[in-house]
């Protein structure tokens, strides 16, 4: 097309209502199915990530996996209903272990040697020892490094509090 020669104004406008109508249902069907969760913390529990894709229609848990949940019962650091993205260590039927030596095990496999947040949480570390075997719809979350605010400071997330897969972007 040369700078002459403009289209007509009404096919202009179909385009452009098309165009828009495609973007908009689009917008509509990721909003639907997909967030952006965002890690605002300096020290991150998965480090070199802030941005995560969260797929709401993902809800199969996997050992090893990244997922968001909701957070219960770890007030003063967070609120109930907040956000948290962590790896998948321990499912249903899964024993766990937090031993005298602050190692934390599932499975007899340490996964963690640790509870270098107990001071901060202003907790003697004996209160974390224990052993459990996790229930039904019972799930075990950890970071990678060893200050990740995690299961082992405040136990298991159920299945009703799992949001959707996560995926690290950047």
């Amino acid at each position: 097309m040369t700078i002459g020669n403009r289209q007509p104004w009404p096919r202009f406008l179909a385009k452009a209502g098309l165009l828009m109508v495609i973007t908009l249902a689009g917008g509509y069907w990721f909003i639907q199915n997909y967030r952006i969760g965002i890690d605002p913390q300096l020290e991150k529990c998965i480090p070199g990530y802030t941005f995560y894709l969260v797929d709401l229609n993902d809800k199969h848990i996997e050992r090893g996996k990244i997922f968001a949940f909701r957070s219960r019962g770890v007030a003063p650091f967070f609120s109930d209903e907040t956000w948290m993205v962590k790896f998948v260590r321990g499912l249903p039927g899964d024993h766990i272990e937090i031993d005298a030596e602050h190692n934390v095990k599932v499975n007899n496999e340490v996964l963690s040697r640790g509870l270098f947040l107990s001071r901060e949480l202003q907790v003697d570390p004996a209160q974390f020892l224990g052993s459990a075997t996790l229930k039904e719809r019972e799930f075990w979350f950890m970071g990678l490094t060893d200050r990740s605010f995690d299961s082992r400071y405040w136990g298991v997330v159920h299945e009703d509090q799992i949001i959707g897969r996560a995926y690290p972007l950047f």
